[in-house]
């Protein structure tokens, strides 16, 4: 009896051990790291720990919390206490349920063309109205962190 595989199993292994591990999962923070190996080998032990769980902490550097959290949506710069700063804002979204009602009339005349007069397409005025429900999203500062002289001195996260 021969345990020869057929041409079909064959093909389908190769096809899987090619494809399968192009599914590899990674987080955002991850995904960053792997774009960016310089920035994380320059981090101490404890932030590069931190960075992979994308957590932020007091005392991180601007690179470990880019790796951490990504690019900031909104970066301002200010002063306190004569200290220059800088604060880095993330945003989320929130979906809201809305209701939309709205009111109007119209009135339209019988046209011509060259085919003739149409009366069937052209007649017709009076009142309308409409109503409608959607969901929108709501842009709202998620996430922020402060910075003095390239080190973090002070976050928040909604949760």
């Amino acid at each position: 009896m021969s345990t020869s595989l057929s041409p079909a199993l064959l093909a389908l292994a190769l096809c899987a051990g090619l494809l399968l591990p192009g599914c590899e999962t990674l987080n955002p923070a991850q995904r960053r790291i792997k774009k960016n190996p310089e920035r994380f080998a320059r981090l101490s032990e404890k932030d590069k720990s931190l960075v992979e769980q994308g957590r932020v902490q007091e005392g991180m550097s601007r690179d470990a919390v880019f790796l951490a959290w990504g690019r900031p949506d909104r970066v301002m710069s200010g002063s306190r206490s004569g200290k220059s700063r800088e604060k880095w804002a993330y945003f989320h979204s929130a979906p809201v349920q809305t209701t939309t009602i709205g009111f109007g009339s119209y009135m339209s005349h019988p046209f011509y063309s060259s085919y003739g007069f149409h009366p069937a397409y052209g007649y017709g005025y009076g009142p309308g109205w409409g109503m409608s429900t959607g969901v929108d999203y709501l842009p709202y500062i998620g996430s922020t962190v402060e910075f003095v002289k390239d080190r973090v001195v002070a976050w928040e996260r909604a949760d």
